[in-house]
């Protein structure tokens, strides 16, 4: 009796294994004028697009668990099927898979921490972006207003068509799927030169605790596919904006936080005192971001708080230019947050970033704190760095030769060889100190290859087939739109964040790289080790000890009468200095003590 139920059980479990139903999710790169099929036990099933670009399924399982997404035309026919194998597994249903993409679990390790870090940077509203995943973004937008923008970035004469377009978004990410309502404009000027446009959403509704989205074809952040309407444009930085909600997250850190009032600054933003009227400084170059409708003193003048600093830095200049006392320094921290700038100032020399505050005196929010009572200055758009001078005029042609650079890169970059701000805090040398003491422990402990490289090389896992795909859509996006466009190869890409540079090809790329990414990390960090070894030696011949030996040395003069002799004490000092180091298997003033030695 047994043995006759058992064939029964066998086949009760076989019916239950059968009836298990598979769900599937996956997101189309492809495009609204392609549908997605799931294809399982050489059958093709036609997906249901939920919010495009997602596409969902329910099938009731088989014996088999492999499978694959193939690329379906709008009468249902395949034409292209991924290059990939898939296996089902418990995770598949609650993930969002890509087409033709593997399900990578990528680990991108944080850089080594060189200090604490000075705000209490993030909420669980505003939630930073994943650096592990690519998400994906389809807007559909209207067609009129949407072709406005991308066939007019510039009105006339170099003005920025600043109209916007209503669109529906849907963003992706490996587990969620945000619909929401946005406007559409276009973002940045040079990079309304290119092809490949950047773009900025403001949403009614937040996504990960922003009210506003922004795309950027370069940068270094989060990283985004971006579709909008037709045109597929491909792989983009996702990048943050510095309005009240950011602020609010990485500078407070809590999500009602008291913010102040903050400026965005263009190219010959000095800081320099203009006077107290509100014209003087709404002049192009500063902008009114975000202001602080409570504070006591600003009256109703948006660029009071700007004013304020300018006059306050003035008059500490005036009065402490001649002081080398720590008192000089603890004034100027009375109203300004000079350890943060300093740690800037710091990464904008090791990357060379020409087009930011020490270089351009632009591309920074300047902002007053409420809460602490100082004002500080906040980077933004790093776009411009590993590169170099770029070969730009406004650096010296042997800058790389020239250990001194490290700190006196941008000494005739700046408009009028403008130097006013900076040049004010280099003259107190506890703050130049300061300077070179965070640009030593930097270098140390990330800005090397060795610290680096698992970062970039990470990132690369993440992008790589991604970055493939980026390069091959530019001459499949609409060539109705204008600008430069760049042919880059997997071989460039890669090449080019180890130790290769980009020549210039006019007639394929509009962009070059005079060196590669760990390159550079090289060559600059070792610049700068000897700058700071100079730096040493230096501190070092200000500071040796002079021992004096007195020698007793008898001479005899004779002269017509009588022989006299007279006796001298002359003091000399003889030194040698050995370098005895704290760190093992290195020698050399940066890395430890000196023994002054009597010959």
């Amino acid at each position: 009796m047994k043995f006759e139920l058992l064939p029964f059980a066998l086949s009760c479990l076989t019916a239950f294994i059968k009836a298990e139903s598979w769900k599937f999710n996956v997101v189309s790169i492809k495009g609204p004028s392609y549908d997605i099929g799931l294809k399982y036990n050489n059958k093709v099933l036609k997906m249901e697009p939920s919010v495009f670009p997602l596409f969902t399924t329910t099938i009731e399982s088989e014996s088999s668990k492999n499978y694959k997404y193939v690329l379906l035309d709008k009468d249902g026919n395949v034409v292209e099927e991924e290059e990939i194998k898939r296996t089902y597994t418990s995770e598949t249903s609650s993930i969002n898979e890509v087409y033709n993409r593997e399900n990578k679990v990528v680990d991108i390790p944080p850089l080594p921490k060189v200090y604490d870090p000075l705000f209490k940077s993030g909420t669980n509203k505003y939630q930073e972006y994943d650096d592990n995943e690519i998400y994906t973004l389809y807007a559909k937008c209207d067609e009129s207003e949407y072709n406005n923008l991308k066939y007019n970035p510039f009105l006339s004469d170099g003005v920025k068509n600043e109209n916007t377009t209503n669109c529906i978004i849907n963003f992706i990410t490996k587990t969620k799927n945000y619909q929401r309502n946005a406007t559409l404009e276009l973002t940045g000027y040079d990079s309304r030169l290119y092809k490949k446009l950047s773009w900025k959403f403001k949403l009614n509704k937040k996504i990960l605790g922003r009210k506003s989205l922004k795309f950027r074809a370069t940068y270094s952040s989060a990283y985004s596919r971006v579709i909008i309407n037709d045109d597929v444009y491909g792989l983009y930085n996702i990048v943050d904006v510095p309005n009240k909600r950011w602020l609010s997250s990485a500078i407070h850190g809590k999500k009602k936080a008291h913010t102040g009032t903050s400026y965005k600054t263009r190219a010959g933003a000095s800081l320099k005192y203009l006077g107290e009227t509100e014209k003087y400084y709404n002049n192009g170059v500063y902008k009114v971001i975000e202001i602080d409708k409570n504070d006591p003193e600003a009256n109703g003048n948006n660029y009071y708080r700007l004013a304020h600093f300018a006059k306050t830095y003035a008059d500490w200049i005036d009065q402490y230019q001649n002081d080398q006392s720590q008192a000089a320094v603890d004034a100027l921290e009375k109203f300004f947050n000079l350890e943060s700038v300093l740690r800037q100032m710091v990464i904008e020399s090791l990357t060379f970033s020409y087009d930011n505050f020490w270089a351009n005196s632009g591309n920074y929010l300047f902002y007053y704190n409420p809460e602490q009572n100082k004002y500080q200055i906040i980077p933004y758009d790093f776009d411009g760095t590993f590169h170099g001078s770029n070969s730009s005029k406004r650096f010296g042609e042997d800058y790389l030769e020239e250990p001194e650079n490290c700190i006196s890169w941008a000494d005739r970059s700046r408009r009028h060889y403008d130097t006013y701000f900076v040049g004010a805090l280099f003259n107190h040398d506890i703050i130049k100190n300061r300077y070179n003491e965070i640009m030593k422990d930097t270098i140390n402990k990330v800005f090397n290859v060795d610290s680096i490289s698992p970062l970039i090389e990470n990132i690369r896992n993440l992008i790589e087939v991604d970055i493939v795909w980026n390069f091959d859509l530019i001459d499949k996006l609409d060539n109705k739109i204008s600008g430069f466009v760049n042919h880059y190869t997997l071989d460039d890409f890669i090449g080019n964040i180890n130790y290769d540079k980009l020549e210039y090809k006019p007639s394929i790329n509009n962009n070059f790289a005079n060196f590669g990414l760990k390159q550079w990390i090289k060559l600059r960090s070792e610049q700068c080790q000897i700058y700071l070894s100079n730096v040493a030696n230096d501190k070092i011949n200000k500071t040796k000890t002079t021992i004096t030996i007195t020698r007793t040395i008898t001479t005899t003069k004779k002269t017509t009468n009588n022989t006299k002799t007279d006796t001298k004490k002359i003091s000399t000092t003889s030194r040698k200095i050995i370098p005895t180091s704290t760190v093992s298997s290195r020698c050399g003033p940066e890395y430890g003590a000196y023994k002054l030695i009597l010959k």
